[in-house]
């Protein structure tokens, strides 16, 4: 059974950035190339951004087998919509298909109804086809398009996914 665990301290943040560039260069290098995923990486997920995002209110996870890091996510709640935006939900690509993406998506559905919020909604790269797939196999709709520039002449030209979480818990969770 895979553990989830709160990031807190700085060498927790290290562990996601290295986790993080782990990752990003294996999946998004060949969907948006170095030089986006590079400077993705430092904008939003160097132990700086990191820092600053939890002052923020986002709440960072780690989820690990037998003292191994597999994956991590990202979530934020917004008190004014009801809803809360999963930020970041990565997996290592040996972990891929074992049940992390998906323990750490029940986690933030639980924390959903742990604090009676009644959405959640991300944003996935458009040509990112097997994480869609794997969004739209979860329960989440594609509710249109979003582009948004985030700088160094970079946009993220993503699908906007949204999934109503049930209040009452499913069984055997």
């Amino acid at each position: 059974m895979p553990g989830l665990a709160r990031v807190r301290t700085r060498e927790q943040i290290s562990d996601v950035v290295n986790l993080a560039r782990e990752i990003w260069t294996e999946h998004y290098v060949p969907i948006i190339g170095q030089e986006q995923v590079d400077y993705m990486l430092g904008k939003f997920q160097s132990d700086s951004a990191i820092a600053a995002q939890l002052a923020d209110g986002y709440e960072y996870y780690t989820v690990s087998r037998e003292g191994t890091l597999m994956g991590y996510m990202a979530i934020v709640a917004d008190e004014g919509t009801g809803s809360a935006m999963i930020s970041k939900i990565y997996v290592r690509e040996s972990a891929r298909g074992h049940g992390f993406g998906r323990a750490m998506l029940e986690f933030a559905e639980d924390l959903c109804r742990e604090r009676r919020i009644g959405a959640l909604w991300l944003t996935v790269n458009k040509n990112n086809s097997r994480s869609l797939a794997w969004y739209m196999q979860a329960g989440f709709e594609n509710v249109g398009s979003t582009v948004q520039d985030i700088g160094g002449g970079f946009v993220m030209d993503d699908y906007r996914m949204e999934k109503t979480v049930d209040q009452q818990s499913p069984a055997g969770h």
